[in-house]
């Protein structure tokens, strides 16, 4: 069978000519909880707040908006609680969601550009009116226009998202009446290779004043097809709105033109993404960010001919994009300046797929793909040399510090190896699980930091074995633009 080459256009790459605030109010049922006595109405807002401030004094886990919602809303229905569950955590995410106007000069200086795009707030500093927020490379970059960058980055929150009542357009530019200003929002940082871009707000009087919240990635490496998702996003300029539906396929590698032809692996949804989505939330029924939209696909090219399709869109996975951005606010907090990349340390191995097949998994209720990685070759000085070998497969991966003083391979596993807990971080920096699928690895070595310790679980000649491979320094460390 023919393999088809899918050839995707940018959701944001077209430019365009580019409700209130939803609060929710409860009545809490039983005693006086930490927003207010027995029986009076309470923000949701502040009551999940409050809550989950609670909950980190006595060292547990924060709640999701799911989570929060069937503790402690007291619906007899499961058919209702869930609707009213679904709904909360769908309006909660616009909460933590942003249109964008990218306005770009193009042939003259009195003559402009404006793109529309979508992005997500992942962390925020209301008392200083601070955040950081997520979008694609394509919304804040464009080649054809005179200066490829962007001029200016206006941001809409909810409720403040709409033309001819928070801005309007023109051909000098945006006229801004109810957006955080330009002179607030910067560029700090940008891949192409991942199709990501990293916006920092500053000082904002309008983030000061607003209810907005920052969304959490999940911290998941794999995603399961059927899972319900929705995405949010400023389609075709026409301010934040909702799209619900299903990952309807966990991996795949597409290929989007922004500076120049790439490869991005992605996630296939049915949710519906328009032009102006790019840079949005894709999000799961806890209210996670299962990934970052960046296209979606009106036809494909087989041969000579195009063929219209519907209903399939994509998403840049959390398994990456997440750790993408880490490595952007760890780069800008370090003091660096360069915008165009982004780094990650490497293995120095080459990997194939020496099998792979798939099963149901009643327990779970998915279908599972599971994969054989061996290692092919290891590049000579690598961080993995002399450690991996040709025909090593690799069954488990982790992250963690550990007193070794150079990198070795035993057959027993040595406790001097440990995973700290993490802080509140974007991406968490020590984790540890099962390898199964390839890009695992790769999307794992954008937490890699100088001073850790990989741990690789390896399969050698029969006998599992440890690998413990330390990054004392940062030769290892390779940039991407």
């Amino acid at each position: 069978m023919k393999k088809l080459a899918k050839r995707i256009a940018c959701v944001a790459a077209a430019a365009v000519a580019a409700v209130s605030l939803i609060t929710f109010s409860a009545c809490m049922q039983g005693p006086a909880g930490p927003a207010g006595p027995m029986g009076q109405d309470l923000d949701f807002y502040d009551l999940f707040d409050a809550i989950n401030a609670e909950r980190a004094e006595n060292g547990q886990s924060p709640l999701t908006v799911s989570e929060f919602v069937k503790e402690y809303f007291g619906y007899v229905s499961d058919e209702s609680q869930q609707a009213v569950s679904e709904q909360a955590v769908m309006n909660y995410s616009l909460l933590s969601s942003v249109a964008i106007l990218a306005d770009y000069t193009s042939g003259s200086s009195m003559q402009h550009d404006i793109y529309s795009g979508s992005g997500v707030i992942i962390d925020i500093d209301r008392e200083a009116g601070d955040a950081y927020i997520v979008t694609n490379s394509h919304v804040v970059y464009e080649p054809t226009s005179r200066e490829k960058y962007c001029d200016s980055i206006y941001v809409y929150l909810y409720g403040s998202d709409e033309m001819y009542y928070d801005y309007n357009l023109t051909t000098a530019g945006v006229i801004n009446y109810n957006g955080i200003p330009a002179e607030q929002v910067k560029l700090v940082g940008i891949s192409f290779t991942y199709d990501l871009a990293l916006l920092k707000v500053e000082g904002s009087e309008i983030l000061k004043n607003s209810r907005a919240v920052a969304a959490k990635f999940a911290q998941d490496e794999l995603s399961y097809v059927g899972e319900r998702v929705y995405a949010v996003g400023n389609p075709s300029g026409g301010g934040l709105s909702v799209s619900s539906g299903i990952i309807s396929r966990d991996s795949e590698t597409i290929s989007l033109e922004i500076d120049e032809m790439r490869d991005y692996r992605v996630m296939r949804t049915d949710a519906s993404i328009n032009s102006g989505n790019s840079g949005g939330g894709l999000f799961n029924m806890d209210g996670e960010i299962v990934g970052i939209v960046n296209s979606g696909a009106a036809s494909v090219l087989e041969g000579e001919e195009i063929i219209d399709i519907d209903n399939i869109s994509y998403a840049l996975p959390s398994s990456y994009s997440r750790r993408v951005i880490q490595t952007m606010i760890d780069s800008y907090e370090s003091g660096a300046s360069n915008l165009q990349t982004v780094g990650k340390m490497m293995l120095g191995v080459t990997s194939t797929v020496s099998g792979t097949y798939s099963y149901y998994d009643a327990e779970r209720g998915v279908a599972v793909i599971e994969e054989t990685i061996t290692v092919q070759q290891v590049q000579n000085g690598s961080a993995a040399f002399r450690v991996l070998k040709g025909n090593d497969v690799i069954k488990g991966f982790a992250v963690g510090k550990s007193d070794i003083t150079q990198s070795y391979c035993s057959a027993t596993q040595e406790p001097t190896f440990t995973i700290p807990e993490n802080s509140n971080t974007v991406a968490e920096h020590y984790f540890e699980f099962d390898v199964t699928r390839q890009y695992q690895i790769q999307d794992a070595m954008f937490s890699v930091r100088t001073g850790d310790t990989v741990r690789l679980t390896i399969e050698r000649d029969g006998t599992t074995m440890y690998a413990y491979i330390l990054y004392d320094n940062s030769y290892s460390y390779t940039m991407y633009d």
